[in-house]
């Protein structure tokens, strides 16, 4: 299974891992995802996230992950998003991970989020306490997909934010016909 560039806290890297592990998901055949990835700077109405190349098919799994740096190296946002076989599939990857989310995050509680189906949301510490963590979940027909924003301890990206990045890329699936 796919062991995904540590971010900030490497729960992106544990939620989809384990996720996948666990539900033994049919990948779908392999593409070019490069587009599907939200451009941070449509929600903040800036320029002050550059993006880092894209990885396509992260060890063969169908699907992209993106990371977009602030200008200023103080957030991060890490989009990732595999494409499954199915629902049913990008659901149980997700659902299978839900544990180990919580226990990634220090003083994370997971809670709902109005994002795609069965979308999450934790907020809480890095393990070493050294950036503010939070975690978008969610699946958008057969896609899987987890965004993680990184910043400093005591700011951490307002809940709302995050879910409008989220709420954005699940769109940018369905309209891209991902799913």
């Amino acid at each position: 299974m796919r062991v995904f560039p540590v971010a900030a806290c490497g729960a992106t890297a544990a939620i989809l891992t384990i996720g996948l592990i666990t539900a033994s998901a049919a990948l779908a055949e392999p593409g070019n995802y490069a587009g599907l990835p939200v451009d941070p700077n449509i929600i903040t109405d800036s320029t002050a996230y550059i993006a880092a190349e894209p990885t396509l098919n992260p060890d063969g799994q169908p699907g992209v992950e993106a990371v977009f740096t602030h200008r200023d190296s103080s957030r991060r946002i890490t989009d990732t998003i595999l494409v499954l076989s199915d629902p049913a599939a990008a659901s149980a990857a997700l659902e299978g991970a839900t544990p180990v989310v919580v226990t990634t995050i220090p003083g994370g509680g997971s809670e709902p989020a109005p994002v795609g189906a069965g979308g999450t949301i934790v907020t809480g510490a890095s393990p070493d306490g050294t950036q503010s963590v939070t975690v978008v979940r969610f699946t958008e027909g057969g896609t899987a997909a987890v965004i993680e924003f990184s910043g400093a301890p005591s700011d951490p990206v307002p809940s709302d934010l995050a879910v409008e990045y989220a709420q954005k890329q699940a769109a940018a699936i369905r309209d891209a016909g991902a799913v």
